[in-house]
């Protein structure tokens, strides 16, 4: 077993009323998010990081190697950069995502996409009411406005957002290196919950294994084998 950190709160607490006025003075259209397998309703984005700066491209991942800029939409929220800017580190794909009233993400899990795998995914509510729920492995957070947050995202996690009016979100993905362990370390107890889990099996380690599940030959080990390159 090893400890993850399922959640913490950073000591950071930042306007709302600057926040909510940069979200407002944006004329571009919001993207509908494009995993629509994993919603209801309506949910999407403003890219202010993305791969080429594309106003369109909401991948958090670049999978062709491109690299990640400022979009066009950065330079116009200036406070919102200031805030991106406290987290000394190389910083990936940059949002704002609007969750609609009605709207529901379903759960599911953002494979290592947590603080021990080397990225980590922050949360900062810049619209919000006490009718959205956010679980992240069955417990439910109450995120408010202004606050800041990390959540393990390779955990199982929903959203419901059952109030009458939007749940708007800065997030923020960055890479993990000595700042923002220092970071991490030096939050309070208070504001941070930890977890034991399984240990997980690397690629490199499984190939092993199921290399020497076929080499036995047997209907159990074969069965066993491919059962594992399934779950690749």
């Amino acid at each position: 077993m090893k400890t993850i950190i399922k959640y913490l709160q950073l000591p950071f607490t930042f306007s709302t009323d600057k926040l909510q006025a940069e979200l407002n003075g944006l004329n571009e259209q919001w993207v509908r998010h494009y995993n629509s397998n994993d919603y209801e309703g309506e949910w999407s984005a403003l890219p202010l990081r993305s791969v080429n700066a594309s106003l369109t491209n909401l991948f958090a991942e670049n999978r062709d190697g491109s690299s990640f800029l400022d979009t066009i939409l950065m330079d116009q929220c200036p406070y919102m950069k200031s805030i991106i800017r406290q987290f000394p580190c190389e910083h990936k794909a940059t949002r704002l995502l609007n969750l609609k009233p009605g709207a529901v993400i379903k759960e599911h899990r953002d494979r290592e996409l947590g603080y021990e795998a080397g990225e980590a995914r922050i949360h900062v509510p810049i619209i919000t009411n006490p009718q959205v729920e956010f679980y992240i492995d069955n417990e439910r957070l109450d995120m408010k406005a202004g606050e800041c947050w990390y959540m393990n995202f390779d955990l199982p996690h929903r959203i419901n957002n059952f109030g009458s009016t939007d749940r708007v979100h800065l997030v923020m993905d960055i890479v993990v290196n000595d700042a923002i362990r220092n970071m991490f370390e030096n939050v309070d107890a208070g504001n941070k919950k930890t977890i034991a889990v399984k240990e997980k099996i690397n690629k490199e380690d499984k190939e092993k294994i199921i290399e020497h599940l076929l080499a036995m030959n047997t209907p159990v080990s074969v069965k066993m084998a491919r059962e594992m390159q399934d779950s690749f």
